[in-house]
């Protein structure tokens, strides 16, 4: 699941990604997260850094259309296989324009693969249509063991204090941001690390 910036890692582990023991534990994020995001039959959403489409598949029989923003085209391909109508995937950079605006804005595990957290955030809000909404997921701050090799997966951050990525949000326009823990992953250098929802809505 990533918007990084060396996808030859994420191609390289595309065909196996579902399988992966950190895959299989979030794959009890979409059903908690859906909880806190309401949707609507008409609405179109981006996944951000969808990956094999963890959260798009869960979303796509809820709304009109799911655009999945990935870097990695072998990761979409995956997705793509899964035959879904309404899922549209899409390889590229945010930063280098989206296809469209969006009801909601979904993201798990993709922002601490962006360096740039502000401008990230800037482009969410510029994405949305007014009163459209993101519920993001991603690690607390932690101490960079989560990864192990960050530099080889592309990692610019080893987490996220809510109260920094809070400010980021509402700079860029986004308010009522909100955070709850939504799962505690069980690592297999046998340390628990708790990743948040952040969720917020544009005016």
């Amino acid at each position: 699941m990533t918007a990084a910036p060396t996808p030859s890692h994420f191609d390289t582990a595309a065909r196996d990604w579902d399988q992966r023991p950190m895959s299989q534990q979030l794959a009890a994020v979409p059903p908690r997260l859906l909880a806190h995001l309401p949707l609507a039959p008409t609405d179109h959403v981006l996944d951000f850094g969808a990956g094999t489409g963890l959260l798009a598949t869960q979303m796509a029989p809820l709304v009109a259309q799911v655009t999945a923003l990935d870097m990695s085209g072998a990761m979409l391909q995956v997705l793509a296989d899964k035959g879904f109508a309404n899922i549209t995937p899409h390889q590229g950079d945010i930063f280098a324009g989206l296809p469209g605006r969006y009801h909601a804005i979904v993201s798990c595990m993709a922002l601490h693969h962006v360096a740039d957290t502000a401008a990230l955030m800037q482009a969410f809000a510029d994405a949305l249509h007014p009163g459209g909404r993101v519920a993001l997921v991603d690690l607390y701050e932690e101490d960079g063991s989560f990864h192990g090799d960050n530099e080889a997966k592309g990692v610019h951050h080893f987490g996220f204090a809510p109260q920094a990525l809070q400010a980021l949000a509402e700079r860029a326009g986004l308010q009522g941001v909100a955070f709850t823990e939504i799962l505690r992953m069980q690592h297999r250098n046998g340390r628990e690390y708790p990743l948040f929802l952040m969720t917020a809505r544009k005016h």
